[in-house]
């Protein structure tokens, strides 16, 4: 779950450009070198980029250096450039729940060189009208991640299978940890909490996923919606517990633990990340850019990044399936935080 939430910081690089062949920065401080040889096929490299534009693509993000969307752009990032015949870049616009790169992106021109990495944060911010930019002013043009919310309690919780915690949530509310009110998570714990058929939820907020682990080691609240990477140091420790993943598949890092599927819940709920641009970008170079970051998401980096943090195997996607998820997030997240009270 990055909106919002930081999920550790990786070593600093001393540059942010990637250029093919580069070197990027993995989950939890992983410096991966693709070792491709920058020099190599000079006059190729000059006819490719010319193919594409002599300008190098923004890739503008809400997240800090080594936020969770700040990894994915750069593992992505390790391959693209090959794909795309130009350099990228990573531009770390952070403030205002995704205001600010939002603002960014949409006074860049529509020449298909600013590719916006957005979370559904992004689109919970528009929803609270807090943007001139909103859900029409963007095309979807591919998803990067699929990365499932884990429900996790305290190693010594008394809610030690999901048949037990279901059975305790149906007679008292438990509290659950939120990055803060009106959140994606605030409003993924009352979904789950209504599909389940468990009692509301109390949420409690707290600065950031790191945050939210702590307080569900030291017991100040009862469960914890959270990312694998998230929790992944609690887990290994033995510290946290993993009751149920709120996806159709289990996660390959957490083979044991069941999905709400398996569980009688129609639900699922993920934090998705993928790329957009704003409407009126040229329809071949949306293609162009769809096409080469499919391809770079299909390398064995890409897909190895995606399974070590336990992300969704099936997590790249074109655009019509990516631009179709954000309009319908928008549509449900629009009357959810209405129910919250939190719509401005």
């Amino acid at each position: 779950m990055t909106n919002g939430k930081l999920t550790g910081r990786p070593p600093e690089t001393p540059d942010s450009l990637i250029r093919p062949g580069g070197a990027t920065l993995g989950r939890r401080g992983l410096l991966v070198a693709t070792g491709l040889g920058v020099l190599a096929a000079p006059r190729i490299l000059r006819a490719e980029i010319a193919a594409f534009g002599s300008r190098p693509i923004e890739v503008v993000t809400h997240s800090g250096v080594g936020g969770g969307t700040d990894i994915t752009a750069r593992m992505v990032m390790v391959h693209a450039p090959a794909e795309l015949g130009t350099e990228l870049i990573v531009v770390n616009k952070t403030g205002g729940s995704g205001a600010a790169a939002l603002a960014y992106a949409a006074q860049r021109p529509k020449d298909g060189h600013t590719l916006l990495l957005m979370t559904q944060t992004h689109l919970i911010t528009m929803l609270r009208n807090r943007t001139a930019t909103q859900i029409d002013d963007l095309v979807g043009v591919a998803r990067a991640t699929e990365d499932p919310q884990i429900v996790m309690v305290r190693a010594d919780s008394p809610l030690r299978s999901a048949d037990e915690f279901l059975s305790v949530g149906k007679s008292r509310a438990l509290k659950f940890g939120i990055t803060h009110v009106g959140s994606v998570d605030h409003v993924a714990t009352m979904a789950f909490a209504k599909a389940a058929g468990i009692r509301p939820a109390t949420a409690v907020p707290f600065r950031g996923g790191g945050d939210i682990v702590v307080n569900l080691v030291g017991g100040n609240i009862d469960v914890g919606l959270l990312n694998y990477a998230e929790a992944e140091a609690q887990i290994r420790a033995g510290e946290v517990r993993p009751l149920m993943v709120l996806a159709n598949e289990r996660v390959s890092a957490l083979p044991d633990t069941p999905t709400a599927k398996e569980q009688r819940i129609d639900y699922a709920s993920a934090t998705t990340r993928g790329f957009a641009v704003m409407k009126g970008t040229p329809e071949d170079r949306i293609a162009k850019l769809e096409q080469g970051l499919l391809k770079a998401m299909a390398s064995p980096t890409y897909t190895t990044y995606l399974k070590n943090s336990g992300q969704a195997s099936t997590s790249a996607a074109g655009r019509a399936t990516w631009h179709a998820q954000l309009v319908a997030f928008s549509n449900d997240s629009r009357q959810a935080l209405a129910d919250l009270g939190v719509t401005q």
